[in-house]
Formats: C-alpha cells, sequence, structure tokens
C-alpha cells in the first residue's frame, strides 16, 4: 500500500508493506523523500540555554580533572558532516550537511557548512551552528565543556524547533570526521 502526501513543498512517500512467512507478520516501513527544501519558510535559531552560571564551577560538563584551560585545540579533521534521521532533518534540514575548517575561534577550531552556517564554540561552553561565526543564536547546539573536538562529542546534540519555540534532543543528531 503505497500513499503520497505534499506538504511544504517536500514529497513524502510512505510504504507500509506487510510479509506473512510462517505465520509471522513482519512490517517495514520505508520512507523516501526528495531533495527539494522549501526556501519560503526561513529557518529560526535561538540562544542556547545559558551556560554561564555553571562556567565558574563547571559542575556537570568537564570530566575529573579537565580545566577549561585557554590553550588553542588543535582537531585534525578539515572536514565534518551534519546529519540527522530525527526531527532535526524536519525542523533544521539547512542546517545539516557539510563544514569545511575555517579558523580557529575563541582557542577551538570553527567550521563553514550549508547556507553560509557556522560551527563554533560559545564562550560560556559548549558548540553551536549558527548564521554567522561568534553568533549567541543558533539551529543546532551541544553543551559538552570537555576538551573534545565537536566530531569526538558522544552525543547530547539539541536542534532548535522554531514552531514550539524550544530546543530538543535528538539522539539520531551526529557530527562526524570525514577527512
Amino acid at each position: 500500500m503505497a500513499r503520497v502526501l505534499s506538504t511544504a513543498g517536500l514529497l513524502f512517500c510512505f510504504l507500509l508493506l506487510k510479509l506473512s512467512e510462517g505465520g509471522e507478520i513482519f512490517e517495514i516501513f520505508g520512507e523516501i523523500s526528495s531533495n527539494k527544501i522549501n526556501h519560503e519558510v526561513p529557518e529560526s535559531g535561538a540562544k542556547p540555554p545559558d551556560l554561564t552560571i555553571i562556567a565558574d564551577n563547571y559542575s556537570g560538563f568537564l570530566p575529573q580533572g579537565q580545566s577549561k584551560g585557554s590553550a588553542e585545540k588543535s582537531c585534525g579533521c578539515q572536514n565534518l558532516i551534519l546529519s540527522s534521521l530525527g526531527e532535526t532533518k524536519h525542523s533544521q534540514p539547512n542546517s545539516l550537511g557539510i563544514y569545511k575548517y575555517y579558523q580557529l575561534w575563541q582557542g577551538q577550531p570553527a567550521y563553514y557548512g550549508p547556507g553560509g552556517s557556522w560551527l563554533y564554540s560559545l564562550a560560556g561552553g559548549g558548540w553551536l551552528v549558527g548564521p554567522q561565526l561568534g553568533s549567541p543564536t543558533g539551529f543546532i547546539h551541544n553543551t559538552d565543556r570537555s576538551p573534545l573536538c565537536p566530531y569526538e562529542i558522544p552525543g547530547g546534540w539539541m536542534y532548535f524547533n522554531a514552531h514550539a519555540g524550544l530546543w530538543y534532543v535528538d539522539t539520531t543528531l551526529v557530527l562526524r570526521c570525514i577527512s
């Protein structure tokens, strides 16, 4: 059974296929979408959670024995990919894609990416994908304040949902080194 829906310029095709084998029923769900992106509704960004309160005591974010420090970080990866299989691909599709190394920013690497987005470290801690290098507002955020390179952070990436006006964790949202 196939059903085609068109919403906001995107074409989604949902396929439900039931197979019967030996008395057991298996359900397979598939999703096919076009590469068309609706440019009529701009992405919305927001200021990430305020980390300045915890910046002085480092509680909950830095591993034991680590300090914030001011040494510049050298991350060897020049090209990153930011991807999601979850809600981020619907709420912030223009932030997903390839990010290329640009320069050091506040002692950490900064990367530029799709649609003029930037990935950089925040002064209060964490990482942000925002509209301009150093902007306090953005679309995707991670509160991790460890000395890890952004692509080494194991999880905790969040996206901003403009309709709800809130930040949500997307466990499928990942940033990986590709070269």
